[in-house]
């Protein structure tokens, strides 16, 4: 039997919780942004949240509640894209209007 040493422990740094928010609260975003993963939001989505820190790439804007979040690839599956997670990115609904407009 070893014994451990409290130096052999990593740091584990964790962030205040906004306020006095609860993950039962009902705001997706937040807590999808937060941890990468929400029971409302599917896994990818949450992810990509979690990667983009909230904000939409091509708008810059955060996401709101309310806001309609679409899974965009950065280079179309047409032009050899793939559906790997390195290549998708969330969008505003209108942004990826725009992007896709021809």
């Amino acid at each position: 039997m070893k014994l451990i040493s409290h130096s052999s422990i990593p740091i584990v740094r964790h962030i205040k919780v906004k306020g006095n928010r609860s993950f039962f609260d009902g705001d997706v975003l937040y807590w999808s942004t937060r941890r990468g993963k929400h029971p409302e939001l599917p896994n990818q989505v949450a992810l990509l949240l979690k990667r983009y820190k909230g904000k939409c790439p091509a708008c810059g804007l955060l996401f709101m509640e309310g806001d309609l979040v679409e899974v965009d690839h950065k280079i179309p599956k047409l032009d050899g894209g793939t559906d790997r997670f390195d290549n998708l990115q969330p969008l505003h609904r209108h942004c990826h209007d725009v992007k896709n407009r021809p």
